[in-house]
């Protein structure tokens, strides 16, 4: 048999603390009507406010995604002797030649930097603005991106560090194609300094800061680049490569 418990009158006729807590609430907002509605409705302004900021951020990076990648179909479209008759009868797009295609692709990336310039497409349209201009020959224009996207890296390492080495490797082919040897060196270096970070632009530097310290006529820096470059690549393009301005080397020392 069930115990019994006794429970006090004290007890049944203490009031339940929810509903006293929750008459207290009622009776506060039916007192102070003004003040509850301004309360509840700053809470739903804060909402939709924080909804707006939402939408917009995943509108622009909609917006800034997609010239991206009108930009990177302008670079990939082939060039007008590229594609066979039945594609041309198709009326595929195509350019009349690289500098038409680099200029569309430089006028598209420039509108990413412009529209979207603190975002994350904004950064990589730096980087690529660099590539483009160097393919259309305006070193210039090419070495600035490449500054602009190393200057806005700093406050953005995380996304886009993986490009920062690939940056210095452009600006030193700049500067070699400018005849500006020397800075050319300087930024290739960065890149070898860098170690395993830049494992995938070290061959190309070595070749390029050897091929620039060629033209200041420091033959000897030249080919420990190109002795290093020989013994870590053997059998490798970059090994023909090095060997063939080692030929240059000993035929300008020959001439001397």
């Amino acid at each position: 048999m069930a115990k019994k418990i006794k429970v006090s009158r004290k007890k049944i006729k203490r009031p339940d603390e929810f509903l006293t807590y929750s008459d207290r609430v009622l009776n506060y907002v039916s007192a102070n009507k003004n003040v509850a509605y301004g309360v509840v409705s700053g809470v739903i302004l804060v909402i939709v406010a924080i909804n707006l900021i939402n939408y917009t951020i995943k509108t622009n990076r909609a917006k800034a995604d997609m010239l991206m990648s009108d930009a990177f179909a302008a670079m990939q479209t082939p060039l007008a002797g590229q594609l066979s008759q039945e594609q041309i009868l198709k009326g595929s797009k195509t350019y009349a030649n690289d500098k038409q295609r680099n200029e569309d692709a430089i006028s598209k990336l420039n509108e990413v930097v412009k529209k979207f310039s603190e975002s994350e497409a904004g950064l990589e349209a730096r980087y690529r603005l660099g590539e483009a201009y160097f393919a259309n020959g305006d070193y210039k224009s090419s070495l600035t991106a490449y500054d602009d996207f190393l200057k806005q890296l700093k406050s953005k390492p995380a996304p886009m560090s993986y490009l920062e080495f690939s940056a210095y490797l452009g600006m030193g082919k700049c500067y070699y194609a400018q005849g500006e040897y020397q800075k050319a060196v300087e930024s290739f270096q960065k890149v070898l300094d860098a170690k395993e970070a830049a494992s995938a632009y070290k061959p190309e530097s070595l070749l390029g800061t050897a091929r620039a310290r060629i033209s200041l006529k420091q033959y000897d820096q030249a080919n420990t680049s190109l002795q290093e470059l020989i013994k870590t690549y053997p059998g490798s393009v970059y090994d023909q490569l090095a060997n063939l301005e080692l030929a240059k080397i000993a035929a300008a020392k020959a001439g001397k």
